[in-house]
């Protein structure tokens, strides 16, 4: 064997050497390393997002009496579906203070597919003076309640209407008032 042929051996068994620890050492050092750095980077998301939900409970339990006493408003705004006298009375007493005199006439609880809760349609009449009428709108407007009106019509009297029994205390220009709102209930 000359030197030539040793060198030429000796350089392929050292390519040889190579290409195996490449493939065999370098490649799966590298594969292992980019398989722990990517489970890194899913228990630094997983920890960022349950460190998120402590912080969120942390938020919770110091806000908890001021949502407490949020939902404890939140139910007052709902009336007794069974027995609305809470409500009437609200009306009665808002239309006293207004010197408004009314008329009121609910009807039962319903629940129609586009309402989120069960509802009462109360409809109110009263004759009066103008600005009677609206302190009382006013009161209603910031009730405790949860109100929508349906519908509001409001006509001027003319002495022909002030001839009446029962308007003949108002004067020309006092108002007839038909009010029909829908009054949330639990």
């Amino acid at each position: 064997m000359t030197i030539k042929n040793t060198i030429r051996i000796s350089l392929l068994i050292v390519l040889a050497l190579s290409v195996s620890l490449s493939v065999f050492l370098i490649r799966p050092i590298f594969s292992g390393i980019k398989k722990n750095s990517e489970e890194l980077i899913n228990q630094k998301q997983r920890i960022n997002f349950l460190e998120e939900k402590i912080k969120n409970i942390e938020d919770f339990k110091k806000n908890q009496d001021e949502i407490g006493k949020n939902l404890e408003k939140i139910k007052t705004l709902f009336l007794e579906s069974e027995a609305p006298v809470n409500f009437i009375g609200f009306l009665e007493q808002t239309a006293r203070e207004s010197q408004l005199s009314i008329k009121i006439s609910p009807s039962a609880s319903t629940k129609k597919a586009e309402d989120p809760w069960f509802s009462i349609i109360f409809e109110i009449s009263s004759a009066s003076p103008f600005p009677s009428l609206l302190r009382f709108l006013e009161k209603l407007e910031s009730s405790p309640y949860l109100i929508k009106i349906q519908s509001f019509s409001v006509t001027r009297l003319e002495e022909n209407d002030l001839k009446t029994k029962k308007l003949e205390d108002l004067s020309v220009g006092s108002v007839k008032a038909i009010l029909s709102m829908k009054v949330y209930a639990n």
